[in-house]
């Protein structure tokens, strides 16, 4: 029950109930209080519905401002946006490159666009010379 009222303090309130009513009316006041105490309750447990449901719609809102955030920071779509421009534009310049029959570039080598880093296969290269004797300054004995 509530903390400071005990058994001694309700029959104490039970007692001057029933003097200042009457045994008849006791009854039909105690079924009122009743009825009015779970109309509080009930009004109570409607407000406390009220406020966690306005609290999961803000927490929805943000989920859905996160997710949103998340899409437009997606790097497949900028990528793919990327593509579609490139593709426009080399459509766009064989358009115009037919039309004008323009000359090509020469192509650069093969071996100036890869680079030699050891993984790729380099193209052939001269036969070392042989190695020459080397000097050391001292006369040799013949």
């Amino acid at each position: 029950m509530n903390p400071g009222i005990g058994m001694p303090e309700i029959a104490v309130l039970l007692l001057l109930a029933l003097i200042v009513v009457g045994p008849a009316e006791l009854p039909k006041m105690m079924r009122t209080i009743g009825r009015f105490v779970n109309q509080a309750r009930s009004m109570a447990k409607d407000f406390q519905r009220s406020f966690d449901e306005m609290g999961r719609e803000s927490e929805l809102a943000d989920l859905r401002k996160e997710i949103e955030n998340l899409k437009s920071a997606n790097p497949v779509g900028e990528i793919s946006e990327e593509l579609r421009k490139a593709k426009e534009d080399l459509r766009h310049a064989e358009a115009v490159g037919s039309k004008e029959k323009a000359v090509k570039p020469a192509a650069k080598p093969v071996a100036d666009l890869v680079p030699d880093d050891g993984n790729t296969i380099a193209p052939p290269r001269e036969k070392p010379k042989p190695a020459q004797p080397i000097k050391t300054g001292a006369p040799e004995d013949e």
